[in-house]
């Protein structure tokens, strides 16, 4: 998946189609950072750099007090530096992903949830459990051809716009109920898992000095999941979160999907959630 795009569609009232754009406008949101965090290769560039995927939504979000237009238009001008390079900008973007997140779990700045406060074994199986559980209670699995966890930030924020298009869909059809359902489910998805770690996972992302295209993305998803904590009234967890300490084995075991691993090449997917369910965009 990628950021969410607007379109014409018909709602009962003003309030819903606010609603419904506002839940639009946060699933785009959660769409370009699952997409900034993937391994990037040359379709990640193109549809980032397509000047549809940053049509209207941003103007929604900006109508917030949280910063998000200038957050935004940091992003674009990183996202535009590395169209414009092409082929070696590329090879430079896919070198720092490496350099960042390393070519298993535990590169500088671990990409995945379990790193990030969860030592006990049975714990974080309790956990990936939980993710999986998640995904499939709203159809969705994460792909066959996909090798990576579920506890990837990709992957998270991937169902979370998933879920907030789910919620529009339903404003759309005057089906508050379901809408109701897909905000609970953001709500506790949010607190129990990506809510928990991303600030912990920016942090270690500043600390490391993200170059200019992931640095932006980071500033801005730190940011909008903060927002996205106060109006749901829950606590974002803290920047300073420990990181579990190390298995030499398992950290063996695991790829992170980048090119270096050898497994998929440079376009192994993440966050490519698969199943029925999920409203037309």
């Amino acid at each position: 998946m990628s950021p969410a795009t607007t379109r014409e569609y018909d709602v009962p009232d003003s309030q819903t189609a606010q609603q419904s754009d506002q839940a639009r406008a946060r699933a785009a949101a959660y769409g370009l950072i699952a997409l900034g965090f993937q391994y990037p290769d040359q379709d990640t560039m193109t549809t980032l750099a397509d000047p549809r995927r940053w049509a209207h939504w941003p103007n929604v979000l900006g109508e917030s007090d949280w910063q998000a237009e200038s957050l935004l238009q940091c992003v674009q001008d990183a996202v535009g530096e590395c169209a414009a390079g092409a082929h070696d900008a590329l090879l430079a973007w896919q070198q720092r992903y490496d350099d960042l997140f390393g070519h298993a779990v535990r590169g500088a700045c671990p990409a995945f949830e379990m790193e990030y406060g969860r030592n006990e074994i049975i714990r974080q199986a309790s956990d990936l459990a939980d993710l999986a559980g998640f995904y499939r209670a709203f159809g969705m699995e994460i792909a066959s051809h996909a090798i990576g966890r579920p506890d990837h930030i990709s992957a998270e924020c991937e169902f979370m716009s998933a879920l907030s298009l789910k919620e529009a869909y339903a404003y759309e059809q005057g089906e508050t109920d379901q809408a109701e359902i897909c905000l609970d489910a953001q709500r506790t998805f949010l607190r129990d898992h990506l809510a928990r770690w991303l600030p912990a996972f920016v942090h270690h992302l500043e600390q490391a000095n993200a170059s200019r295209l992931f640095g932006a993305v980071a500033r801005f998803a730190v940011a909008f999941v903060k927002a996205e904590c106060n109006r749901f009234d829950i606590h974002a967890g803290p920047a300073t979160l420990e990181l579990r300490t190390p298995d030499p084995v398992l950290d063996r075991t695991i790829s992170c999907g980048s090119a270096g691993c050898g497994v998929g090449g440079a376009g192994e997917q993440f966050v490519q959630l698969g199943g029925a369910n999920i409203p037309e965009r």
